[in-house]
């Protein structure tokens, strides 16, 4: 599977970012915590966001050092719509290769090939009941793949998906192989707990964690 940034890179490479260019503050603000947050909830690529971020300040005369993180809204966007329709095949000519497949493309294999270790499940039974999600998820993406059904949407809609699968295999963990989990999530974002809003936390806490249950499983993220 594709290896998106961990949700604690994805903030600190945001947060740095941004204030190098801005150049005042030390700290976003909780307005800025929840823009990030957004960005990251949807699968915005990082390099997506600091293109955004970069070309943002590129069109500035003088940068205020009070700037919300929000002025770069509107550049982000439109990357991940060039980015998204350049996946489409709307954007660019269809590259030829084995190195031009794309996502859409090379999932479907990968779910099929994927079967969960059965020692690493709460009860070894219920491995075919995922191996049939996951043969599922596979059908779900080839059919978005298909010409008809492209459209730039078909990023987020993927990571429904993977989200459908991953609560599935949530449900599958052994307890111990869940707290441990969490345990390191938390660790990992325990930084951020007193600079965010408390639901942005909460929710980039539960965005991590079922992102570590799908390594867990030998399933790394689903969408690029």
């Amino acid at each position: 599977m594709s290896r998106a940034p961990a949700p604690d890179d994805y903030y600190r490479a945001v947060e740095r970012a941004f204030l190098d260019l801005r150049g005042g503050g030390l700290v976003l603000s909780p307005a800025d915590w929840d823009q990030v947050c957004r960005w990251e909830a949807r699968g915005i690529p990082l390099d997506v966001v600091l293109s955004g971020i970069r070309a943002t300040f590129s069109e500035k005369v003088r940068v205020s050092p009070r700037m919300p993180l929000g002025e770069c809204s509107r550049a982000v966007e439109a990357s991940f719509d060039a980015k998204r329709l350049r996946q489409a095949g709307a954007g660019a000519p269809r590259e030829t290769g084995p190195d031009a497949e794309t996502g859409l493309e090379r999932l479907p294999g990968q779910l099929r090939n994927w079967s969960p270790d059965r020692a690493r499940l709460a009860n070894p039974e219920t491995a075919g009941d995922l191996v049939a999600a996951a043969h599922a998820a596979a059908a779900q993406i080839e059919r978005l793949g298909k010409p008809e059904n492209a459209s730039a949407s078909a990023g987020e809609t993927v990571q429904a998906i993977e989200n459908d699968l991953v609560i599935r295999l949530q449900a599958a963990l052994p307890d111990a192989a869940r707290e441990e989990i969490e345990t390191e999530v938390r660790n990992k974002l325990a930084p951020y707990r007193t600079r965010m809003p408390e639901s942005t936390w909460r929710a980039t806490f539960d965005r991590a964690v079922r992102r570590r249950v799908g390594e867990f499983f030998g399933l790394g993220p689903l969408s690029d």
